[in-house]
């Protein structure tokens, strides 16, 4: 009986990058969560409307800030851009 080149490979099959598609758009949800929650409070403490949208936009900028900076290479110890 021959052997066939035609195995599947699950690693080969599944591309890397949808990983970390996969991982951006879970800390996109979890900054515009953060961020939504967080607005009632910021309306309270100033009546100017026109800001609002920078606040909740420089919210989720910090989260994404503080996962990538902080989280995921120093407690997941896990590289961006590194050969998998």
């Amino acid at each position: 009986m021959g052997v066939h080149n035609n195995a599947h490979v699950p690693k080969e099959s599944w591309p890397a990058f949808l990983w970390y598609a996969i991982e951006f758009f879970i800390v996109l949800a979890a900054g515009l969560l953060i961020s939504y929650n967080s607005m009632d409070f910021f309306k309270k403490l100033s009546n100017d409307s026109s800001m609002s949208t920078w606040i909740f936009w420089g919210m989720v900028g910090v989260v994404y800030l503080v996962y990538y900076l902080i989280v995921r290479p120093i407690i997941l110890k896990k590289p961006t851009l590194a050969k998998i």
